[in-house]
């Protein structure tokens, strides 16, 4: 299943080096540009996001300047159930 996530990494190098190893020919990444002194870049997976990327990941509520077309209801379901803490 397709996924869309968000991700800030602390500087360009670091963005470059695990987008190369990690992105798939199917996956999409869009880079947003520097928020915060991060390099935030927002990536539609063909299907999960790979673990090596996982802790770069952010949740801005709501969904950011950017997003897939379409992905909105999805990100905001996603950003309930992983990034919302539970009580």
């Amino acid at each position: 299943m397709a996924t869309f996530r968000k991700f800030a990494f602390p500087d360009g190098a670091t963005a470059e080096k695990l987008l190369a190893e990690s992105l798939q020919p199917l996956d999409f990444a869009v880079q947003v540009g520097e928020i915060d002194k991060a390099v935030c870049v927002d990536i539609l997976f063909h299907d999960t996001c790979p673990e090596p990327l996982a802790a770069f990941v952010v949740w801005p509520e709501p969904c950011g300047v950017h997003s897939f077309s379409g992905w909105e209801e999805q990100y905001a379901a996603d950003h309930q159930e992983f990034a919302t803490p539970s009580k």
